[in-house]
């Protein structure tokens, strides 16, 4: 299915074009709000719709923001006082509605819901979108907006990004301010988006210290055009912790390692697996009873240890790459059992380090995500490296 055209082009690219008074806030905005009124009711991937107040903010919009007339959605659950929220707003960027997350108390967290069905992912509708940001990348995917807001505990970012195709970065653990600040430390705020440079320019201006967030980073700045480097050095793993994706996955991942730039290492971090540490420190944040004295005690040891074995590994090579699910999007009711299907991304909110999916391809018609990681600090090197391993995919069959 495809439509009539939703927002196109990215979003650096509209927020001049609007500065520049080649396009209005106006124009962009209703096309966002058309292509949404006409693909949720296909994919769900809304929670709930604001045109009166996108077309409001149009309205008294004065462009002169990076992101002047960006429309652009809220994961459902974050307060529009939020850090990413607000700072985005003040950019200029028009928030058109809230986009769907994982249905609350539901075991299986890499789907959405919208009160009445799931979200469907715009290449296969009888397949998830991923979670906890599932409306989110499914939105973006679908070319309705170029960027959405997420959260990322346990590859809530990169999870969807790479059901659907797109991009979600996991900064460093206080990259972006949060609005809650937990005891754990697993939760970053962050950007989807359709462009890794748009995802980038958003979390600059996300970033920074926050009155909300004592723990938040200093204000990112976004590495140069050219990388800074003329090649990077990089570790691959099919999996982390024991746990590999599947061979189909794997393939595709390693496909895009043989490009201008990359030399790929044989080398390998000791990393324990991370199930029970994050369950632990998870539950910390949210007064759960498996927040035991012993089980945090266990929990800290597993994100020390795997902590330092990745800083030893980013003494030898620039980043480590490796898929960013297990699988590619599974069906839209839940996982099939057996391991986490983010089982990738879940070791990097344990240690904090920076993280970002990006496409590698596609597997069987859908897509494949690759996730680069990089040490403390160095989200210029993961988001370098991963610009040169990006592919560019077709559009999806569901599409504005």
């Amino acid at each position: 299915m495809s439509g009539r055209g939703g927002v196109t082009g990215p979003a650096v690219a509209l927020g001049a074009q609007v500065r520049a008074g080649i396009r209005t806030a106006a124009e962009v905005v209703e096309e966002a709000l058309d292509a949404a009124a006409r693909l949720d009711p296909v994919l769900h991937f809304l929670a709930s719709l604001d045109a009166a107040g996108a077309r409001a903010a149009a309205a008294r919009l004065v462009p002169t923001g990076p992101l002047a007339g960006v429309p652009f959605l809220i994961k459902s659950g974050t307060p529009r006082d939020a850090p990413i929220v607000a700072r985005l707003v003040a950019a200029g960027a028009i928030p058109i509605g809230e986009s769907t997350r994982s249905r609350p108390g539901s075991a299986a967290q890499t789907h959405g819901w919208n009160g009445t069905d799931h979200t469907r992912n715009p290449w296969d509708v009888t397949r998830s979108s991923g979670g906890s940001s599932a409306g989110a990348a499914a939105a973006v995917a679908a070319g309705v907006v170029p960027i959405a807001t997420g959260g990322d505990s346990g590859g809530s970012l990169r999870i969807p990004a790479a059901f659907c195709g797109v991009t979600g970065l996991k900064g460093t653990a206080g990259r972006i301010p949060r609005s809650r600040p937990g005891l754990s430390g697993l939760l970053t705020p962050g950007i989807i988006g359709a462009d890794l440079a748009d995802v980038v320019t958003a979390t600059v201006i996300a970033s920074g210290p926050h009155r909300l967030d004592p723990t938040a980073l200093p204000r990112w700045t976004a590495p140069p055009a050219d990388g800074g480097a003329p090649g990077r050095r990089v570790a691959y793993l099919p999996g982390l912790g024991g746990v590999h994706a599947t061979p189909e996955v794997d393939a595709v991942v390693r496909s895009r390692l043989v490009v201008p730039g990359i030399d790929v290492a044989d080398v390998s971090p000791d990393l324990l697996p991370v199930a029970r540490a994050w369950e632990a420190l998870y539950a910390a944040d949210h007064g759960r009873g498996a927040a035991t004295g012993p089980a945090l005690r266990a929990a800290i040891e597993v994100r020390n240890h795997n902590a330092t074995a990745l800083a030893d590994l980013f003494e030898t090579v620039d980043a480590l790459v490796t898929p960013a699910t297990l699988t590619v999007a599974h069906g839209f009711a839940g996982p099939p059992a057996g391991d986490f299907v983010g089982d990738p991304c879940w070791h990097l909110n344990v240690t904090g380090n920076p993280a970002v999916s990006v496409p590698a391809g596609l597997a069987a018609g859908l897509p494949v995500g690759l996730q680069v990681v990089a040490a403390h600090g160095r989200d210029d090197i993961a988001v370098t490296v991963a610009g040169l391993l990006t592919a560019r995919l077709p559009r999806p069959p569901v599409h504005a």
